[in-house]
């Protein structure tokens, strides 16, 4: 067994069912996912930094960060919480006072800033760590070019992820269409199902798909219902708890 495993990231690395992460986390002593839904990349950062905090990472660690879409903000509202607000074309940060200036020039900046920022972290503590990207960089933005100070520092972020982007993989590898999650009560969930998940790991993550992988995922996958995501997302938690623990992974 490995030591310790954090993982960071947006909803694609933790949602109502079991994500990338956790059939990674079944490798390791203890696994601690930070990931948040909505999460933008600086977001993701100051988790990163909180963990650190508590946990004082070392060189037995592993870190792997899924960082999410560049088109996304956080702020601090006025009762002092963090909020994530998901991407800047939405209504939601269209109505926000931030949102009415924040424009996706900032955030592919904010992003830059904290990708490198994570970089040097992990690498001062000589941490084991993979970069990995849930969505492409310029979601709704393709046709942005970046130009001076920018560009060098896009470039030098979009170099450091040597994997598909996970929904581009899902799209160009798998049926996404037909396979994808349909709630009763809500609609179609734009989320890679579990077996998305699975299968990402089993192509670029090989060495951690285990007996003990395969159980889990079909457990998960028996269990599973389409009632509506509350539902199903108490039943992955339940699944989830239990199944550590007996396996000994110290999970939070």
């Amino acid at each position: 067994m490995n030591k310790r495993l954090f993982t960071f990231g947006c909803s694609f690395t933790k949602w109502s069912w079991p994500t990338w992460n956790d059939y990674i986390g079944l490798s390791f002593d203890e696994y601690y996912n930070f990931a948040c839904g909505g999460a933008d990349n600086k977001n993701i950062l100051y988790r990163l930094l909180q963990a650190d905090k508590n946990y004082k990472f070392t060189s037995d660690d592993c870190v792997m960060v899924m960082f999410s879409s560049f088109n996304r903000m956080s702020y601090v509202d006025k009762h002092h919480y963090i909020k994530n607000i998901g991407d800047i074309i939405d209504h939601n940060i269209k109505a926000h006072p931030m949102g009415k200036t924040y424009n996706f020039e900032t955030a592919v900046y904010d992003s830059c800033i904290a990708i490198q920022s994570i970089e040097s972290i992990l690498k001062s503590k000589n941490v084991k760590y993979e970069f990995l990207q849930s969505m492409k960089h310029n979601f709704y933005h393709e046709d942005f070019k970046a130009r001076a100070d920018i560009k060098k520092n896009l470039d030098y972020c979009l170099d450091l992820f040597k994997y598909p982007v996970m929904e581009n993989w899902v799209y160009e590898n798998c049926d996404f269409d037909k396979e994808k999650i349909i709630w009763k009560n809500k609609g179609e969930d734009g989320h890679p199902p579990m077996k998305h998940h699975f299968d990402y790991v089993k192509e670029f993550f090989p060495q951690y798909i285990t007996d003990k992988v395969i159980e889990y995922y079909n457990i998960n996958q028996e269990k599973f219902t389409d009632e509506s995501g509350m539902k199903q997302e108490k039943i992955y938690r339940v699944l989830k708890k239990e199944f550590f623990k007996n396996e000994k992974i110290i999970i939070i």
